[in-house]
């Protein structure tokens, strides 16, 4: 009995301690977060992250550009290296962030590897709770000649994206 206790006093600690990392979360990303955006070169260029207040919109702002994507328009965010086959120099530290309709990649690099963790955690909650449908990038259903063309594809706008935030750029 002692034993079942334990174990619901350890699984309430959990639960706790989850709440408050989604909290904190949420608190840093409503006001802004400071973040890095890697690009295809391997070069890091400074960026601030913020969700708006319902959760369901993710602003990257660099310079004078704003890029807004819908949290329901991510089909996929993946850790590390991941199995993308992308000419990004990814690392155990990045969270690539991949947006629907093309299938656009932004890669963030975070300063350690709970951070990333948090990050895509809480990213994939927060958009799946808005509808967001996860994809299987890293599928092999391509046939052999399309494939290159869609890798060069991703590449391409992985560079538009994180570079130029091109797309729904605006003012709030």
């Amino acid at each position: 009995c002692d034993l079942g206790r334990y174990g619901n006093a350890a699984m309430a600690e959990q639960l706790r301690q989850a709440k408050a990392v989604v909290r904190d979360f949420v608190l840093e990303m409503r006001s802004g977060r400071r973040m890095q955006v890697l690009l295809p070169t391997g070069q890091l260029k400074s960026t601030t992250l913020s969700l708006n207040q319902e959760l369901s919109v993710l602003r990257i702002v660099r310079s004078d550009q704003v890029r807004r994507i819908p949290l329901k328009d991510i089909s996929g965010i993946f850790p590390g290296e991941g199995d993308l086959d992308l000419k990004t120099p990814l690392d155990d530290l990045c969270a690539t962030v991949a947006v629907k309709p093309r299938n656009e990649m932004v890669t963030f690099r975070l300063e350690h590897i709970n951070a990333r963790d948090t990050f895509v955690m809480c990213m994939l909650l927060f958009a799946q709770s808005q509808g967001a449908e996860m994809a299987d990038l890293g599928a092999e259903d391509q046939d052999d000649e399309g494939e290159e063309e869609a890798e060069e594809q991703v590449d391409d706008e992985h560079a538009v994206a994180a570079a130029g935030f091109a797309s729904a750029v605006g003012s709030d």
